[in-house]
């Protein structure tokens, strides 16, 4: 028993250690977004002496905050939509329906997630710009999707890899097409890859900068991340309006990951374990 509970405290105390001092930034923010100026530089990790909600009500009324959330949200919803419906097909056709041609396809695939984003900033403005995308939604939901598909094919040709074979054996003995049988067999369990998915996707559309920063430039346009740049200049900042524009802009990632943390956790660990 005594060992047991060396052992326990051994593995515990650094991870306890390490959550702790993850936290700190966490809280900081969280508690700074309640302070007034004085109080963030006076006392940066105390509690506000008088807690308001005054940093709140500028960031989204007087500094267009509520602009920015709706970008966000409709980049990231039509972003993770369109990942999820590209990638779930072509994971099940990699994972299920795989021949010589569409391995090597898919290890293609896989390479692109390797290119940093840094190394195709410069040619996807040039390109994005004589379409016309630039400073529109549109042309930052697009490359998002080209982005974030690759690491979305992965995560499903994973999960329908580790499905049992006598489920479409079984679909097409009934005479089911390999379409029918994707539809009705193997998308219903499909869940918690997708799931995975859209976590994921969602996450990354919603806290992406760098390629907002590159393609959006009318403030009509931007997202919460470019957006809150907004608040810090270079001769004076806004501190406490730029904690509580954080602040909200936790909330949606957190809610996210929190209602669907099972399923995504499942849909990780699909195919790891034979």
């Amino acid at each position: 028993m005594i060992a047991y509970r060396l052992r326990a405290a051994v593995l515990v105390g650094p991870l306890a250690v390490l959550t702790a001092l993850t936290m700190v930034p966490f809280v900081w923010v969280v508690l700074s977004a309640f302070k007034d100026e004085g109080e963030i530089f006076g006392s940066p990790l105390g509690l506000p002496q008088n807690w308001t909600w005054v940093n709140f009500v500028t960031v989204w009324t007087s500094g267009g905050f509520a602009g920015y959330f709706v970008n966000s949200l409709v980049v990231a919803v039509a972003a993770t939509a369109l990942i999820v419906l590209v990638a779930c097909p072509a994971g099940y056709v990699f994972g299920k329906l795989a021949t010589r041609l569409t391995d090597r396809l898919f290890y293609l695939l896989l390479f692109t997630i390797t290119l940093p984003i840094e190394a195709i900033v410069v040619p996807v403005f040039y390109q994005f710009r004589s379409m016309g995308l630039v400073d529109t939604r549109l042309g930052l939901v697009l490359i998002l999707v080209a982005t974030g598909t690759p690491l979305g094919v992965f995560i499903t040709r994973s999960f329908f890899r580790d499905l049992p074979d006598s489920l479409a054996e079984a679909a097409k003995i009934d005479g089911a097409s390999d379409w029918r049988t994707f539809l009705s067999v193997m998308l219903p369990l499909a869940k918690p890859a997708l799931l995975a998915v859209a976590v994921f996707s969602f996450l990354a559309a919603w806290n992406e900068y760098l390629l907002a920063l590159l393609l959006l430039f009318d403030d009509t346009a931007r997202t919460i991340p470019v957006g809150l740049t907004q608040f810090q200049g270079q001769y004076s900042s806004d501190y406490g309006a730029l904690f509580a524009g954080i602040v909200l802009a936790m909330i949606p990632s957190i809610l996210v990951y929190v209602f669907l943390q099972r399923s995504f956790t499942r849909g990780l660990l699909a195919g790891s374990v034979k």
